[in-house]
């Protein structure tokens, strides 16, 4: 072979190479493109499917948290604007005198055992939320914190010494007992006995009858006598405050159907 021909061989040769070397190693830059493109691909599935998960999650919760709130909030909330409601009516409407001393039987039971009953519904529910305290998310803690403070002011309402008149006293582990007899052992856990169920065990039952003896004692007072209790006025407020609370928007109970009584002079300390 002839110098010449060797020397254009070996440059086409050390050309070819060349090219090879360049193509391997655009084909190596390329895989590693690729690599680096994929990694963060799935890191971004790995991130938006973790993101999914949680938006999943919260909304599970927030669900979960709303049928609480219906299952437990909503009788409180009606539990505690009928026992206000009944208040306001012995106060401002004379409900006790004119019906617990009625000529018909039946508007006298009804009387007082209505009334008896819409003060331990109450307390039963108050009792099933002490229970389950913790599941009643209102959605941030000062709403769970000013729930609490309600309820306490309530019970403090009735059972504090303060009053010189001592109807309608109710103590706490009296309190306590009541809402305990009322929680429906036959049934739903998280229920309170319907008015019905009431009536039939206070007569058929004298373990449950002996529990509310007092409060149907100072029932017979008030027909009997109705005289300006500080104790209901500040009760009947409290209640209100607590429906205020709970139903702030008059979503389920119309503002026209929220009426306080009218301040009376403490006739306690």
């Amino acid at each position: 072979m002839k110098p010449q021909s060797a020397r254009n061989k070996r440059v086409v040769d050390n050309r070819l190479m060349s090219i090879q070397l360049t193509v391997s190693a655009i084909s190596a830059v390329v895989a590693l493109v690729s690599i680096v493109l994929s990694s963060r691909a799935a890191r971004m599935q790995t991130l938006l499917s973790a993101e999914l998960e949680r938006q999943s999650a919260e909304l599970a919760r927030e669900a979960k948290r709303h049928d609480i709130m219906s299952r437990f909030r909503d009788p409180l909330l009606w539990s505690a604007f009928d026992l206000q409601s009944r208040l306001y009516n012995i106060m401002t409407q004379h409900f006790l005198q004119t019906y617990g001393a009625s000529e018909v039987a039946r508007e006298r039971e009804y009387a007082r055992r209505s009334t008896l009953f819409v003060i331990c519904e109450y307390l039963g529910w108050v009792e099933i939320i002490r229970r389950r305290i913790r599941f009643l998310d209102l959605g941030n803690r000062q709403d769970n914190r000013k729930l609490i403070s309600l309820l306490t002011e309530i019970s403090e309402a009735l059972s504090t010494s303060t009053y010189s008149d001592r109807r309608f006293r109710v103590l706490r582990g009296e309190q306590r007992a009541l809402g305990e007899l009322m929680i429906n052992r036959g049934g739903h856990a998280e229920s309170c006995l319907g008015y019905a169920e009431f009536c039939n065990r206070l007569e058929v039952d004298p373990g449950f009858t002996k529990w509310t003896q007092g409060l149907t004692a100072d029932i017979e007072t008030l027909i009997q006598s109705l005289d300006s209790l500080q104790r209901i006025t500040d009760l009947q407020c409290g209640l209100m405050n607590l429906v205020n609370f709970l139903d702030p928007h008059a979503e389920r109970i119309p503002e026209t159907r929220r009426s306080l009584l009218r301040s009376i002079s403490r006739d306690g300390p």
